[in-house]
């Protein structure tokens, strides 16, 4: 009981310290004068992070290129896996001998 009435009396008291706050003076522009430093300086941090070499002209090439890479590495690596386990199938079933045995060698 006594808690409910301590956090009501909290809450009343600071609902009331909002009444003790007081509006400032300032110099006249100000405000402008402030506003106008920030929209200077925003308009220096945009500019310098953005990269400009970086387009997305050229984003997507290098994301071509990287895409047409990987497809050569991939066919590159299923044909050389497949001419591999080709060979070692016949291998296997007697079908050719090794390089190493030929007669021919």
């Amino acid at each position: 009981m006594n808690d409910s009435e301590n956090t009501f009396n909290h809450l009343n008291d600071l609902i009331d310290s909002v009444s003790d706050i007081k509006s400032v003076d300032t110099a006249p522009f100000f405000k402008d004068k402030v506003l106008s430093e920030l929209a200077k300086l925003e308009g220096l941090e945009e500019s310098s992070l953005v990269l400009n070499w970086l387009t997305p002209r050229l984003q997507i090439a290098a994301l071509l290129a990287f895409v047409f890479l990987n497809l050569g590495v991939l066919y590159y690596y299923n044909s050389a896996n497949q001419d591999q386990e080709l060979e070692t199938f016949a291998q296997t079933y007697g079908l050719s001998s090794p390089q190493e045995e030929s007669i021919l060698n």
